[in-house]
């Protein structure tokens, strides 16, 4: 049952298992959305990185508009369209789309309002900015998060952990000056609290880590200790980081 294991399909089916895929919550979703001044009435807005769709299913609560959701992984989008059917969501509110983050097949501003929660460290928060600024009207909306140092001397652990882990991770100054080079108005940033990272998303995740040993064993291990050594550091050293909620507007 285990010889056609591969790390990434034991992360799939742990992210499977869970309500959300990364830090957050409908209250911030919520709360960053609540900052957009002038947004239309009926927005389209573009979610990159949807996951099972969190926050794409929210944004639909929050706004008569339409939402794009896009994800590269077909079992997030299976779950998304499976949650859809049941409640009754059609295709002129949710358009699900299978897409890669670095090359996205949509026309230049076709949105009003590009939503990302979780995810544009894949590309690296400067280059996902600049990316992705094209795909909005002039004036329109970027409401992202990134995993951010919210101190200037984090603990050593913590240091070395995202040193290896993300690299790229800066402080909120620094991403906020990122911003403005790559073409944006700071609107506002926020950090997401604690319980954001443990309510939906570090609580359960833990609860599975723990079936998934006892089912896979050894073939599971060297993921599962990862993202319990991940964990336990967000336990150990609650302040130095956290994802933060970053609410641009196109310059033009």
């Amino acid at each position: 049952m285990t010889d056609d294991l591969d790390p990434f399909k034991i992360f799939l089916e742990l992210q499977l298992a869970l309500q959300r895929n990364g830090p957050g919550s409908a209250a911030s979703t919520a709360r960053a959305f609540a900052m957009l001044p002038d947004l239309p009435e009926a927005p389209r807005i573009l979610d990159i990185g949807c996951g099972q769709g969190a926050s794409s299913f929210e944004l639909l609560r929050l706004t008569k508009g339409q939402v794009t959701a896009v994800d590269l992984f077909d079992p997030f989008l299976e779950r998304m369209n499976a949650r859809a059917t049941r409640e009754g969501i059609g295709d002129e509110r949710l358009v699900i789309e299978r897409a890669d983050m670095e090359a996205l097949p949509f026309h230049h501003g076709a949105f009003d309002l590009v939503w990302s929660e979780g995810a544009i460290y894949h590309l690296g928060f400067a280059r996902g900015l600049a990316l992705w600024r094209r795909f909005l009207k002039p004036g329109g909306y970027m409401a992202v998060t990134e995993c951010t140092w919210l101190t200037d001397e984090p603990s050593a652990e913590a240091r070395a952990f995202w040193d290896e882990a993300y690299p790229a991770m800066a402080t909120v100054a620094a991403n906020s000056a990122a911003a403005e080079r790559a073409g944006y108005d700071i609107i506002g940033t926020f950090a997401l609290p604690p319980e954001d990272w443990w309510a939906e998303y570090y609580t359960p995740m833990r609860a599975r880590i723990a079936d998934m040993r006892e089912t896979y064993g050894a073939a599971a291990k060297a993921v599962l200790d990862q993202k319990e050594a991940e964990i336990a550091l967000f336990e150990r050293n609650p302040g130095p980081y956290s994802y933060v909620f970053y609410v641009l507007r196109r310059k033009d």
